[in-house]
Order: C-alpha cells, then structure tokens, then sequence
C-alpha cells in the first residue's frame, strides 16, 4: 500500500566511525567506497519489499542503486593502477 511505511527486517548496517586524523588519499578512497558498497546493498536488501508494496518507488529506488554503484565504481578508479 503506497504511504505505508516499511517495516524494517534484520539489523541495521552501520559504518565503523570515520578515522580521526589525517588519512592518505588511498585509505579515504577505501573507506568512502567500502560505505557506498555497503549503502548500495543495504538499499537491496529492501527493494524486493518496496517493490512487492509500491513499484514506482521500487524504480526510483534502482535509480539511486544504480548512481550510487557507479559513484562507488569512480571512487574506487583512484587507486587502481594500470
């Protein structure tokens, strides 16, 4: 039923706190795409309830899946070498 909301299944995911400090350029890009990823799957593991309940949130919801896969993706391109 749209305007319902979800009931919430399973425990919450929560990052570990950020470093303090001074981090290197590669460390915060492993950090920052660790979040993204583990954003992207929490956000899966609720689209089959979403969609089951409400579809055009379900797509507006892959839309922001697929973005956020893909900010993940370029993040992470910093410390690939070639």
């Amino acid at each position: 039923m749209p305007g319902r909301p979800l009931q919430h299944r399973g425990s919450h995911h929560h990052s570990p706190p950020f470093p303090e400090g001074e981090q290197s350029v590669s460390a915060v890009v492993d950090l920052v795409t660790t979040r993204l990823r583990a954003t992207v799957e929490t956000l899966r593991t609720h689209h089959d309830q979403v969609d089951s309940e409400d579809p055009s949130t379900a797509d507006l919801l892959h839309a922001i899946i697929d973005s956020l896969e893909k900010h993940a993706w370029m993040v992470s391109a910093e410390n690939r070498s070639v």
